[in-house]
């Protein structure tokens, strides 16, 4: 901050050095100037562009929208939804598009989504995904505006498939449904064969 500071001090007094003025005028308003103006002027030509693109960089503000990282998503189902956090710090609402890619097949995701973040709260975003086969899974997210600006860093998302587990309690539901009508049927059909004709 200081530097930047420094920066548009020096610009400001280069530029009341460096103000156009002809003939013996000009010549009188050099020997006239600041003698501090002239040395601020001075400074300033002895800063390299590289600093002055630092000054100007740490000038500018920080993304306000980005993903949070979370802790590690398990996926037990073959298409459900992943929760994607946004955290908005701007006082409006964004609307941003929401970016995920799996770092293998075992996952299929669509391009991208869009959302509606609110002003000043963090928003969950359900991006659909679709579970190919079992095992861990890297997910790449990051936001982007309409014309493909990007926002913020991308962020690595960790998930976890377990598929075969909804498989498994959807078979032992059936097995207990079928095995309850067996032992009905039966009781039913002692009854019947315990009653006299």
């Amino acid at each position: 901050m200081r530097l930047a500071t420094r920066l548009a001090a020096a610009f400001l007094a280069s530029t009341l050095v460096l103000a156009p003025s002809g003939g013996a005028n000009a010549q009188g308003s050099s020997k006239g100037a600041n003698p501090q103006n002239v040395a601020v002027a001075a400074r300033t030509q002895n800063v390299s562009p590289k600093t002055q693109s630092a000054a100007a960089s740490q000038a500018l503000p920080a993304i306000a929208i980005k993903i949070v990282p979370g802790s590690t998503i398990h996926l037990v189902a073959r298409s459900s939804k992943l929760p994607v956090s946004i955290q908005n710090d701007f006082p409006v609402n964004v609307r941003v598009q929401v970016h995920v890619a799996p770092n293998n097949l075992s996952a299929l995701i669509p391009a991208a989504i869009e959302v509606n973040v609110p002003a000043n709260t963090t928003y969950v975003a359900q991006v659909p995904v679709t579970a190919i086969a079992d095992g861990d899974v890297t997910l790449r997210a990051w936001l982007t505006t309409f014309s493909g600006i990007s926002l913020g860093d991308p962020v690595d998302l960790n998930l976890v498939i377990n598929a075969e587990i909804e498989e498994s309690l959807v078979g032992a539901f059936v097995l207990i449904v079928a095995g309850l009508a067996v032992v009905g049927v039966i009781r039913t059909r002692r009854k019947r064969a315990g009653q006299p004709t």
